[in-house]
């Protein structure tokens, strides 16, 4: 085997090893995103309900009736 040979099938290893780097970095990019939209949905209904303090809620029946709904 010649050592160009030898060369290109050692770039063509880390390329490969590089792509799942990658891939591997975008999947935890995303679980990351989704963690924070998840921490920052939290606080905004944390924030709602310190808002809103005792007042009465919207009950089921009345929001069904608002949008259509017939469960």
């Amino acid at each position: 085997m010649s050592t160009s040979t030898i060369t290109r099938k050692r770039r063509s290893a880390d390329l490969a090893k590089l792509d799942r780097q990658i891939a591997q970095a975008r999947a935890i990019l995303r679980e990351l995103r989704d963690t924070l939209e998840d921490l920052d949905d939290r606080r905004e209904l944390a924030k709602a309900k310190k808002r809103n303090g005792s007042k009465p809620g919207t009950s089921w029946e009345t929001v069904k009736k608002e949008l259509g709904l017939k469960l």
